[in-house]
């Protein structure tokens, strides 16, 4: 799978007119892997998530590649396994084969391999959901499973194929022209042409503010796809059970393959809350007719904050009752660890705390401050669309007791409500727009006077809302120096690779936003480079000598 994904790239390379011109073998014993003349894939072994990175070794006179140094991760097989477990159950009689996650795994492998050699020929990540679909494996990939008539297929988990946009940009950076080619006139066709089939370059920068540029997404409508999310993970929790592992494995560690399940969809939240305040933009330069920007329509907008709040109702966030009585402390040797959930509970398995980790994400991607910023300039400037105001009330109202509710779903509602309240007062506390600040103080006043209300009995409701109306007036009276959030169980990792501390790196990798240290030499439709594959005029590429 290793070899057959890196050998993919010769499909780029023939489209940009070679033949066979790219070539991948196993390393002979007398060729050593350090020798600069050499370019290799190095396939290592964790038993932690880790990265994997596509290297490279350049002239620094030039910024020619001189060697391509990839190290790939092993540990993607058992991530993959874990997800495909908890989605499938798949060993009802305890200990059978299951041959389709072995080729699931196996997809993913080839997609790595393809993904991290691409940056070591000068490509930088490409996030943007295309019309054409999955136009590049330069993306980070969601796998793709859908569940119809009670069955799920995941025939589609992964592209097998080197996408469109990775021969556009292979093509531009590396074809030969004839003698007498006007190729500058050459090089913006293959551009204009690939523009025109909705194949265009979005990257790490443009993430949270393009509306269609995202990671581990797929497709085009981001609020249809959470929904659709929402639906397949709903459909798996309620299946889920002792399937889920082989015969003679604890039961307790049936947590370990939830957690991805309970979280599948935390990537789609990601990218619908990119919807709200969210541009369709170009990086247009004077004389090209581009239109450099255009606002996520109303109906786009509105579409997104219904699949968001979905997403912390009670329906969606409390786990079958089946599923909790099968899953007791855990046993020697089999200790807690970040890969599963926090616990207000201790020992015992907490079916509180899942909802508080997968509700905060919601809430603190919605309630971001550059994008409540974004939403209050947006309704300013046009009034038919959404404000902050309106997707804070929406939040609210999450939190509000439904009469429906059972005493479970009512404490997940309460411990929603709380999430919320705490969202505002991040952002009453520490927005830098004091218009944000202000509009989410106002509403923290709304919600003061609300619980205050409510505070009066001697049930659970009444206690949770008595605390919450003497929370936010604490956090009104606080002194002038700074407030500080109430610590809250945080998610377990979800993206394997992992993030750790990057402070020495500097140039934006400390606080996890990736901001190359190269400045550009030229704007341009390509996402602010020079050349379309994320080059940034300095001497080496973007992101291949460390590569997500």
């Amino acid at each position: 799978a290793l070899l057959d994904g890196a050998r993919g790239w010769n499909q780029a390379f023939e489209a940009a007119g070679f033949r066979d011109a790219f070539r991948v073998e196993i390393r002979p014993e007398n060729v050593s892997s350090h020798d600069v003349r050499y370019n290799v894939i190095n396939w290592v072994h964790r038993s932690t998530r880790g990265w994997s990175t596509g290297g490279s070794i350049t002239d620094p006179r030039t910024g020619e590649i001189l060697k391509g140094n990839v190290t790939l991760g092993s540990l993607r097989v058992r991530q993959d396994y874990m997800i495909a477990e908890g989605l499938l159950s798949p060993y009802e009689n305890g200990d059978e084969a299951v041959p389709e996650i072995e080729e699931w795994a196996l997809a993913r492998i080839r997609q790595l391999s393809a993904h991290e050699v691409g940056h070591t020929i000068g490509l930088g990540h490409n996030y943007y959901d295309s019309e054409a679909g999955r136009i590049s494996v330069m993306d980070y990939p969601h796998p793709l499973i859908t569940y119809e008539n009670g069955a799920f297929d995941f025939s589609r988990v992964y592209d097998v194929d080197i996408g469109e946009w990775d021969k556009v940009a292979v093509t531009y950076g590396y074809a030969q022209f004839p003698p007498g080619t006007d190729e500058a006139a050459e090089l913006d066709r293959i551009l204009d042409e690939a523009w025109e089939d909705d194949v265009r370059y979005f990257s790490n920068q443009d993430v949270a503010t393009h509306a269609r540029a995202d990671q581990w997404s797929n497709g085009t409508d981001a609020a249809g796809e959470l929904q659709r999310m929402l639906d397949v993970r709903r459909a798996a929790l309620d299946r889920f059970g002792e399937a889920a592992v082989k015969t003679g494995t604890p039961l307790a560690r049936l947590e370990e393959v939830m957690v991805p399940l309970y979280l599948h969809h935390r990537y789609q939240v990601d990218a619908a809350a990119s919807v709200l305040g969210g541009l369709h933009y170009t990086y247009a330069a004077r004389g090209d007719g581009l239109e450099p920007f255009v606002r996520a329509s109303t109906q786009e907008q509105q579409n997104a904050l219904a699949a968001l709040t979905r997403a912390i109702q009670p329906g969606e966030l409390t786990i079958p009752r089946d599923v909790v009585r099968l899953i007791p402390p855990r046993p020697p040797g089999h200790g807690r660890t970040r890969e599963i959930f926090p616990r207000y509970t201790g020992g015992a398995f907490d079916v509180v705390a899942p909802a508080v980790v997968a509700s905060r994400h919601v809430v603190s991607q919605v309630l971001e401050s550059s994008r409540a910023a974004r939403l209050v300039e947006q309704k300013a400037m046009d009034p038919s669309l959404p404000g902050l105001g309106e997707v804070m009330d929406a939040l609210i109202a999450a939190g509000e007791p439904a009469a429906g509710d059972d005493p479970y779903e009512a404490e997940v509602r309460r411990a929603v409500s709380r999430v919320v309240a705490d969202g505002l007062m991040a952002l009453a506390g520490s927005a830098a727009m004091p218009q944000v600040r202000a509009l989410a103080s106002q509403k923290l006043w709304q919600v003061r006077t609300m619980a205050s209300e409510r505070s009066t009995g001697n049930d659970a409701a009444a206690a949770h809302f008595a605390l919450l109306a003497e929370d936010i007036e604490r956090f009104q009276d606080r002194p002038a120096e700074a407030w500080s959030m109430p610590v809250a169980p945080d998610a377990p990792p979800g993206a394997p690779i992992g993030s750790p501390p990057m402070d020495w790196l500097g140039g934006g990798w400390a606080n996890g936003a990736f901001e190359a240290p190269f400045a550009p030499q030229s704007m341009g439709r390509w996402g602010g480079a020079a050349a379309p594959w994320g080059w940034a005029g300095g001497p080496e590429p973007a992101c291949t000598w460390l590569a997500w």
